[in-house]
């Protein structure tokens, strides 16, 4: 697939069928629509990626502390990948949690999730722990840690 023009916009309630859908299709939760209400509530940038008037991905950050900031979420639609979406989205939630003056971001990503640790790797992001039995089917999560003095 071709991608001729990728848009990256802050969330808007026009997407929010499309949002669910990618939340549903990516993570298989049990109630899609609670996770966007989280995101929506807690989150202080829901930002998507729009390809032609679709949404193709999006990534949801917050404010921890004074000093970190946190990915809480964090998908790409499958046919969209491999396309350079994910790092735009990436750069983008990093530039503005960075322009909040946090000196950190940190995640939880999946032990098995390779594709996305290799992702938040090449922007500079280590491995500095694990959380045992983390995720509702028992798997494992590393946290994931990126120093923004370093950037």
């Amino acid at each position: 697939m071709f991608v001729q023009s990728v848009v990256i916009r802050d969330y808007s309630f026009r997407d929010y069928k499309e949002v669910l859908q990618i939340d549903k299709e990516v993570f298989e939760p049990r109630n899609p629509a609670y996770d966007l209400y989280i995101y929506l509530t807690y989150g202080n940038d829901l930002i998507v990626a729009d390809v032609g008037n679709r949404i193709a991905g999006y990534i949801v950050t917050m404010d921890v502390d004074r000093f970190t900031g946190k990915i809480i979420s964090f998908a790409v639609r499958k046919e969209y990948r491999r396309m350079g979406i994910g790092s735009m989205l990436l750069q983008t939630a990093i530039e503005r949690i960075k322009a909040r003056g946090k000196k950190k971001i940190m995640l939880e990503v999946r032990v098995s999730n390779q594709a996305a640790q290799r992702l938040y790797k090449k922007f500079g992001f280590r491995i500095t722990d694990v959380i045992h039995g983390y995720y509702s089917d028992g798997e494992d999560a590393y946290i994931m840690v990126l120093p923004l003095s370093e950037q």
